[in-house]
């Protein structure tokens, strides 16, 4: 486990160097949203650790677990929204675009990976926990749950917080566009890549971090 943190620590280091360079280079702060983005990204990776150290410690229980989870849920989404960061690239200049698309990608990588990692995280707690069928339940909807808070994020601009914030609104918004055909299509098909993502990385780490 210390060598994944450690991995992902150095991406993040040498995504953040790259956004630093194109700041140093350009003379101005295009892009450095991403760094905000990816500390967005680390915080799911980070409440799973919280919720597994806690329950080992016996600090909670079964019903305590539950609430992490779903706070955890809550800010899952960031992980997996920097994939959409990619549509920055539209707006590069001719003679940066092969440097921001290596950046972009950077930040890509690391918010998947994270993501992936804390989602795997909760998959085995709960695995210990109750079941593995049930397991599998909670992969399959934090999944489809984090695709549409993906498009709520990438195309309504709520964040997480905003459930605390203002969540009659965001509740609001989330049910009338559940009917919305990009909503639909993004969510489908942002859940089934997910899906077969995570599936790969469950089956390629299932041996390595146990």
């Amino acid at each position: 486990m210390k060598n994944q943190l450690q991995l992902l620590g150095l991406l993040s280091s040498v995504s953040i160097v790259m956004i630093i360079g194109r700041v140093v280079a350009v003379e101005n702060l295009g892009g450095v949203f991403l760094i905000w983005n990816l500390f967005l990204a680390w915080i799911p990776l980070g409440l799973a650790y919280l919720v597994e150290d806690m329950w080992c410690q016996r600090f909670i229980r079964r019903w305590g677990v539950m609430a992490g989870v779903s706070i955890w849920l809550l800010f899952f989404p960031n992980a997996p929204y920097l994939i959409t960061d990619l549509m920055h690239l539209k707006a590069a200049p001719d003679h940066l675009i092969w440097y921001d698309a290596l950046m972009n990608f950077s930040f890509a990588l690391v918010g998947l990976l994270t993501g992936l990692y804390s989602l795997l995280k909760v998959h085995r707690l709960v695995e210990q926990i109750w079941n593995g069928s049930l397991a599998w339940i909670v992969v399959i909807g934090s999944l489809v749950l984090s695709s549409y808070g993906v498009y709520l994020g990438r195309f309504g601009r709520w964040n997480s917080w905003d459930i605390v914030t203002n969540p009659f609104s965001l509740v609001r918004y989330s049910v009338s566009n559940l009917h919305d055909p990009l909503a639909i299509k993004l969510t489908i098909v942002f859940s089934f890549a997910m899906l077969v993502i995570y599936g790969a990385f469950w089956l390629f780490t299932s041996k390595s971090l146990r």
